[in-house]
Order: C-alpha cells, then structure tokens, then sequence
C-alpha cells in the first residue's frame, strides 16, 4: 500500500510540473545565423557567405550544444536561466580547418554571449552588453 501511494505522489508531482514555453521553444531546436546585429546603430551584416550549410547551431537538452561554423563543426555547452534571461555559451571543441569568411567572428561571439530573447521564430543572442547580438532564424 505503501508503494502505490508513493508512486501516486510521484507521477501526480511530475504531471503538475509546468514545462516553462520559452524552454520548450529553445531545447532540441536547430538555429541558422542571420547576421550580426548593432542595436545601437539599427543595422545588421549578413552571415557571409549566406549558405543553408553554414552558421547553424542546436541546443541539445542535455545542455549541450553543436553546430557549423563555415568549414567547421563546433561543441559546446550552455547555461541558461529562463527567468532572466542570462544565457553563457561555453565551446569545447572545434575543428581546425581555416576559418573561413565570417567564422572567426561568428565562433568569438559565440563564447561571449550574456543573453538571449526568444520572438516566434528568432533567436536574439546578445553580448556586448547587449549592444550587439546574433540573429537566429528557426529551422524546421
């Protein structure tokens, strides 16, 4: 008797669990880069070179992530905080090929990021206090 109340707590407990929306648009979700965007000055550079292969990115549930620069795959990890918004991105692991067109800056950007902001079906990665960021299209 004792074990069937328990598991009745336990499976009433995680079924009242809220998933939190902006966590579930964000996890086991692939990105494409845009471009790189100054707040300030209202413009954005497009990715070069605009290609369907290059600047992807998925954040993986595990709170790992992976991804293409140009001519290199990339591994990471993340930590985020859905209530504030405060997002780090930490790559591991790299490949070593030449860094080709806007790579360099894409990769550097990358590990500076402070925070994000999630609109439909854009991904705004900030960094530079917020003065700059990385614009996401939702791939399907």
């Amino acid at each position: 008797m004792l074990c069937a109340m328990l598991l009745f707590l336990t499976t009433s407990f995680y079924s009242c669990r809220k998933e939190n929306p902006v966590e579930a648009q964000l996890l086991n979700t692939k990105w494409k880069l845009t471009g790189f965007v100054d707040a300030i000055a209202d413009t954005i550079k497009i990715a070069e070179p605009d290609s369907e292969m290059c600047y992807l990115l998925s954040f993986n549930k595990d709170q790992t992530l992976s991804g293409v620069g140009c001519a290199n795959t990339l591994h990471g990890n993340y930590e985020i905080n859905y209530v504030t918004s405060k997002v780090s991105i930490t790559i591991t692991n790299i490949t070593k090929i030449n860094h080709l067109f806007d790579e360099t800056k894409y990769i550097e950007f990358l590990n500076i990021v402070q925070s994000f902001s999630l609109q439909e079906n854009k991904l705004k990665l900030h960094y530079n206090d917020n003065k700059n960021y990385l614009l996401f299209k939702k791939q399907q």
